[in-house]
């Protein structure tokens, strides 16, 4: 299994702010380089399942369908419905801190498959952490610049699109 993390505070953004940020594809894609798009294919009680489009190492393209289950506006946890890795987790946790909004972002992935995915653990396992903290850190970068998303309404007419 490999795993990135990142914690970064963002002066005068809300909890809000932050979870419309993470759920508009057009702004995530800024500050998240192994993430090409996601597309929102259904909606569910708690959430959404979605076809997000990737690179591993910024280069070889692959998509998964995952499920998003969100509290607005603390949590948003993401999990591997289909695709190539054996499991794939993320999540975000927001919260509210004096003068801001305070974000952690872990993801982990299991590639699996035998000695194809332990070749691909220990291939991947720096450029995944080093890639995950660069993205958190960016994140904020970003919302104290100024940009902002437009959390579930950045999705609105995804399903008119299949």
């Amino acid at each position: 299994m490999i795993r990135g993390e990142g914690t970064v505070f963002v002066a005068g953004v809300t909890p809000d702010e932050v979870f419309d940020f993470v759920l508009d594809p057009a702004q995530y894609t800024k500050a998240d380089t192994k993430m090409v798009w996601v597309t929102k294919l259904a909606d569910t009680p708690d959430g959404m399942l979605a076809r997000e489009d990737g690179k591993f190492f910024g280069k070889f393209p692959g998509s998964v369908v995952t499920r998003y289950r969100w509290e607005r506006p603390t949590s948003i946890d993401v999990t591997l419905e289909h695709g190539v890795p054996r499991r794939l987790h993320a999540w975000f946790e927001i919260e509210e801190a004096p003068g801001g909004t305070r974000m952690r972002h872990v993801e982990e992935m299991d590639f699996g498959h035998g000695l194809l995915g332990v070749l691909f653990d220990a291939t991947a396992r720096s450029w995944f952490a080093r890639s995950v903290a660069e993205e958190v850190a960016e994140i904020g970068r970003l919302l104290e610049s100024g940009e902002r998303g437009r959390g579930l309404g950045a999705h609105a007419g995804d399903d008119d699109r299949r």
